[in-house]
């Protein structure tokens, strides 16, 4: 009951913040919608079917969530944990008038990586759905693009690496702070979305089995410094889509800071003027995205392109400020669904720096992604398994998944991920290659 109260007072502030004329006219007519459910007061606020009694709009919310088990294990030698946590995730929502609640919370217990362990808010927004239109507030999930597994126009979330890709994209995706308009038509919609407060992208950190070492090309202290927050330092997206009979399209525009620092020059703060650290530096850039995707018969033709102007990229030379550069990324994808549980995904997928590169980066990198999946026992066990080929350093990353509904809500996953590579990324990882098992309940 106290938590309820708790959770009653947090979203009638912030509903008074946010839209306080409709929460008054609300909470002083009784008026209330928690998943369908009425609740009417004649006296008002704080009776007893009233706004924060225990029999009244509160009461009712919904709750959901999941709770989940991973274990993860070394293929080679010496073996030894590479994954061990415990997650609980709880969600509530409720409508209050014209106005919808939701509220995320998640919990993690982390045996491996120890700085994941912790609680707090995860997704966090009030939202208005009016006459062709929709307002969203607060912390949430925003997701662009058509690619499965790899992200061109999809760049408005900042990724989270700290167990590098093995995650999925709905694990990866980190919430931002936003402010996001949606103008409905019929078969259009235009997005606004607007963050005044930056969030970085997370790499893994020292305690993490996917660390890497720390940047600063030999100086032990790097100092990073955030943008602003506030009107100066917000980012800003624009979305246009059109879904129409045979082909969904849509075109966008991101003008938005880096999700990961680059290091300026050394910079000398001793008295002997020797170098002493640097500064890691979040840098704006424009993103221009495209998108389509056309079903034919049992296929689905998919492609994307996003071209990014000014990106800041780290320097070829450690010593030096890093380089600002123009690139292309882009990619083609074909999704078959044959018949008998049977579902298959290419894709292939490149990225140009455009003129002289003077970045440590490469010139060109290509990509291409196989996934197959199949149903068995009607339905109860899905067995799939996608594979990353990187085709400029000659390396892959695969990974095998069965997953079996052992009842409703309740499943059970084994995991295989494999990576190898004579170069690239890939190829430092594959001392990571391990066996997992995950437990997940839905309720």
């Amino acid at each position: 009951m106290l938590c309820r109260s708790i959770l009653a007072g947090f979203w009638l502030v912030l509903g008074l913040v946010l839209f306080p004329n409709e929460v008054l006219r609300a909470a002083a007519s009784g008026e209330g919608t928690v998943a369908g459910i009425n609740s009417e007061d004649e006296d008002g606020l704080f009776s007893s079917g009233g706004l924060l009694s225990t029999g009244g709009l509160f009461s009712a919310a919904s709750f959901s969530g999941f709770v989940e088990v991973l274990e993860g294990a070394r293929l080679s030698s010496p073996g030894g944990e590479i994954g061990s946590r415990v997650k609980l995730r709880l969600e509530t929502g409720f409508s209050l008038g014209p106005l919808y609640f939701h509220l995320a919370g998640q919990a993690e217990k982390n045996r491996v990586v120890k700085s994941e362990t912790g609680a707090g808010a995860y997704e966090m927004w009030v939202e208005h759905v009016g006459d062709g239109f929709d307002v969203r507030v607060g912390r949430q999930i925003i997701i662009w693009g058509k690619a499965d597994g790899v992200q061109i126009t999809d760049v408005v979330c900042p990724p989270d690496y700290t167990e590098y890709i093995t995650r999925t994209l709905d694990e990866i995706r980190r919430p931002v702070d936003a402010a996001r308009v949606r103008i409905l038509g019929e078969n259009t919609a235009l997005e606004i979305v607007w963050i005044p407060f930056f969030r970085a992208g997370v790499n893994p950190g020292p305690d993490s089995p996917w660390y890497l070492g720390p940047p600063g090309g030999g100086l032990r202290e790097v100092r990073e410094r955030k943008p602003a927050r506030g009107l100066g330092g917000g980012e800003i997206g624009l979305r246009a889509a059109g879904y129409f009979s045979g082909l969904d399209a849509a075109v966008s525009f991101f003008r938005g800071y880096s999700d990961f620092p680059t290091l300026g020059p050394p910079v000398s703060s001793g008295a002997g003027g020797g170098p002493s650290y640097r500064e890691a530096l979040y840098h704006k850039s424009t993103v221009l995205g495209l998108e389509m995707s056309k079903p034919s018969g049992n296929f689905v033709f998919r492609g994307e392109a996003a071209a990014t102007l000014g990106r800041v990229r780290q320097s070829r030379d450690m010593t030096a400020g890093p380089v600002k550069e123009n690139s292309v990324h882009y990619l083609a994808g074909l999704d078959w669904t044959p018949g008998s549980d049977w579902t298959i995904s290419g894709q292939f997928s490149g990225e140009r720096i455009l003129g002289d590169n003077d970045s440590a980066d490469p010139t060109e990198n290509y990509l291409a992604t196989l996934s197959v999946s199949k149903k068995f026992l009607r339905q109860i066990l899905t067995v799939s398994d996608m594979v990353y080929l990187d085709l400029s350093d000659r390396g892959f990353y695969n990974s095998l998944k069965f997953d079996y509904e052992v009842s409703d809500g309740l499943i059970v996953t084994l995991g295989l991920d494999v990576f190898r590579g004579s170069g690239g990324m890939f190829s430092f990882y594959e001392d990571n290659s391990q066996a997992w098992f995950k437990v997940k309940y839905y309720f």
